[in-house]
């Protein structure tokens, strides 16, 4: 007699909380002085979200998502602080 026995995929609570605070930082990198927060917080989510693709019988979704909001927050925050400093002549 065969058990088939089947493994199902728990909600990775890293990978959510990752993809919300990633998520969170690239809205707030838009703005000037506000991104300073973003870019914590798109650090922190980045963190979350990459420790969350590690964990085994978990969801993955949401934290490749999380990591990718996470590292394009970053680069949209270099990008906007370049942009202030050719505006500025700097």
């Amino acid at each position: 007699m065969e058990e088939n026995i089947t493994v199902q995929k728990g909600k990775n609570g890293l990978g959510i909380a990752g993809f919300i605070l990633s998520l969170i930082g690239l809205i707030m990198s838009w703005i000037p002085l506000v991104n300073i927060v973003g870019i914590v917080l798109c650090g922190i989510g980045f963190l979350l979200s990459f420790i969350g693709l590690f964990l085994k019988n978990k969801k993955k979704g949401l934290a490749i998502v999380g990591v990718l909001f996470g590292i394009a927050g970053c680069v949209l925050f270099y990008l906007v602080y370049a942009g202030i400093a050719a505006g500025l002549g700097a």
